[in-house]
């Protein structure tokens, strides 16, 4: 074997290719890399656009990333999807999220919640959280040093009721001892969004408007409470529907549903090419695997949902910039 062969082989884990299914194919499920763990939460495993109690799961797993081999079962709770999972200090945190109250083959009845919670492994069990200020699902959550950040998502108030589409961002002090959640004015209201943090700075990528797709990504510096405009999310605008995104490296990357994977540029005003997924997800999850890969988890595949999990090697040479800020 060649040095550069060699080399390129060490820098991927040798346990990366063999990951074991999710115990079942779901979409819009919470996940995250917690303590050499990955935890996934809930989801939907059901037909595109069709809810109920039997098909939006409370299921909670996890498996251990190096060399783990089989799921394991941890306590669960409410039926819950559009919502994610974050890290923190050794815990993982669930934020609202949407669960049906319809039985299957009866109408539509959907209804975000406000509740949240904090899972510590060492214990085995949920804590509750505060309240979110009010229901809300379809939103991403991320962790900028101690502080927990909601954004994007809006309000499902059940069978015959309009949503409402949230206009703020929230905050949590994880180290206040009686915490409670702060408004920030959001520059636009999206749902079906992503978002990763890297520093004090949280990026909103793309989703959907009250009446459009959108590739627009804003920046909220968390230190400041100021919002600025990042490049737009490359591709067609129905690619800016439900993306992927997280860290690797210090840097942003995101997958979206034509399986491109792009990294923000270090400047922060464009993206470049670094990889492509096998299969083309939506309302998949994505979370780091190291320093240069990323693992691929459930989304919405043609008439299923996605059980696998793909391991991404990002490229350490990108192809040529792609998109820039406003354009």
């Amino acid at each position: 074997m060649s040095r550069l062969l060699t080399l390129l082989w060490l820098a991927v884990p040798a346990f990366a290719a063999d990951l074991p299914p999710l115990p079942k194919g779901v979409s819009s499920l919470g996940a995250i890399a917690c303590d050499g763990h990955l935890y996934v939460y809930g989801g939907h495993a059901g037909k595109t656009h069709s809810y109920d109690t039997a098909t939006v799961l409370g299921t909670f797993h996890r498996l251990k990333l190096d060399g783990g081999t089989k799921w394991e079962e941890l306590p669960g709770g409410p039926g819950l999807q559009g919502m994610n999972l974050a890290a923190h200090g050794g815990k993982v945190y669930r934020v609202g999220g949407m669960t049906p109250k319809n039985e299957p083959g009866q109408p539509a009845d959907l209804h975000s919640v406000a509740t949240c919670a904090v899972f510590d492994p060492k214990a085995s069990k949920w804590e509750s959280l505060p309240d979110l200020p009010a229901p809300r699902s379809s939103h991403e959550v991320v962790v900028v040093n101690d502080i927990l950040v909601v954004v994007g998502g809006w309000q499902q108030k059940g069978k015959g009721e309009k949503p409402t589409w949230h206009d703020t961002a929230l905050t949590l002090d994880l180290k206040a001892k009686d915490a409670k959640w702060q408004n920030i004015p959001q520059p636009f209201q999206r749902r079906a969004l992503t978002a990763a943090a890297v520093g004090s700075k949280v990026y909103v990528i793309a989703g959907l408007g009250a009446q459009e797709a959108d590739r627009r990504v804003d920046v909220l510096d968390v230190s400041t409470g100021q919002w600025s405009e990042g490049p737009k999310l490359p591709g067609k605008d129905k690619e800016a529907f439900s993306p992927a995104a997280t860290a690797v490296g210090g840097q942003v990357v995101v997958n979206t549903s034509s399986g491109a994977v792009f990294r923000m540029t270090e400047s922060g005003d464009a993206w470049e090419k670094v990889g492509e997924s096998k299969t083309k997800r939506m309302v998949a999850r994505l979370v780091p695997h190291g320093q240069n890969a990323a693992l691929l988890i459930g989304g919405a595949l043609p008439g299923e949902n996605a059980a696998e999990v793909e391991f991404i090697q990002l490229a350490t040479k990108s192809s040529p910039r792609v998109g820039a800020v406003g354009k």
